[in-house]
């Protein structure tokens, strides 16, 4: 790797790859260093070439500006080099920035930075994430794989390709959990009169599908446990968004395997909270996808409050 890059560049460099796009604010979170260290390597690596950086505005405040950071050619050439950055990733193109679904890329981000903030504070659980084409290992290698789940048969063909894909192990009880993510940025219908497929009832009734037919069983051979089941996350841009996505869940039983909150509580309450409308049923006490106990133990990121 190049001799001018210390240990912190690759280190930023690297989580850039690995999250395709990052803010500022994302890697002062995953570096655990704060924002103006983090800007000041920035600075360095535009210079030298190895990111490209856009201003966008996105935040949890409307209309808040906050730079955007892609990996550059050089830089990804070199992490390739060294095997930190996996061939099969496309890079995004600069051209390409503007085109791309920013907000809804970053939120997916920051449920993972949550996820991460998790595994690290509770001894007790090992969590396995999935980001865009590869799994996280907690040695940080990864190991490429296809997150789509296809159901086919003589006239019908389904496909989900969800946000994220993990898995949440207690080592104490020796069970694990496989969880599906979408993030939800309120951009497609709830429910089309045309029964459009893109909507989001028929995208419920795809992992219906897939939960009662043990499609996802796939993943056992990927993340190396037994599943029987698994729970589908629906993390929204808004409270009024959640609301009316558990009113849709709650009128399609089954559905207690469908959970709900919204990036607010995420932010404010952290992501293992009791955040989580299950079954989209608002009138129950909100739950934690890590169970009550356990959520205790889990802080709220200090870089994010």
């Amino acid at each position: 790797m190049d001799s001018r890059l210390n240990k912190g560049d690759k280190q930023i460099l690297s989580l850039i790859a690995l999250y395709r796009i990052l803010t500022v604010s994302q890697l002062a979170a995953l570096t655990q260093r704060s924002r103006q260290v983090v800007r000041r390597r920035l600075r360095y690596l535009s210079d030298e070439g190895f990111i490209i950086n856009r201003m966008r505005g996105f935040g949890r405040s409307s209309g808040r500006p906050e730079e955007i950071i892609f990996l550059a050619e050089k830089a990804a050439s070199i992490l390739k080099d060294e095997g930190l950055f996996a061939e099969s990733i496309p890079l995004i193109a600069p051209k390409n920035i503007d085109a791309i679904a920013v907000d809804h890329d970053l939120l997916i981000n920051w449920f993972y930075i949550h996820l991460i903030q998790v595994d690290n504070s509770i001894p007790d659980l090992t969590i396995k994430p999935w980001s865009p084409g590869f799994l996280m290992n907690n040695k940080g290698s990864h190991v490429s794989f296809d997150p789509r789940i296809r159901i086919e048969s003589d006239d019908d063909f389904i496909e989900c390709i969800p946000d994220g894909i993990f898995t949440i192990w207690h080592k104490g009880l020796e069970k694990g959990l496989l969880f599906f993510l979408e993030v939800d940025m309120d951009t497609e219908p709830v429910a089309s009169v045309d029964r459009n497929s893109k909507d989001i009832r028929q995208k419920i009734l795809n992992y219906q599908t897939i939960f009662r037919n043990g499609h996802y069983k796939r993943f056992e051979e990927i993340f190396g446990l037994k599943f029987n089941g698994f729970r589908l996350l629906f993390l929204t841009n808004s409270p009024a968004r959640s609301a009316s996505l558990s009113h849709l869940v709650k009128e399609m039983p089954p559905s207690d395997f469908i959970w709900l909150a919204n990036q607010e509580k995420m932010f404010s309450e952290g992501l293992a909270a009791e955040i989580w409308v299950r079954g989209g049923k608002i009138e129950s006490p909100p739950q934690s996808i890590i169970g009550p106990n356990l959520a205790i133990q889990a802080p709220v990121l200090d870089s994010i409050k």
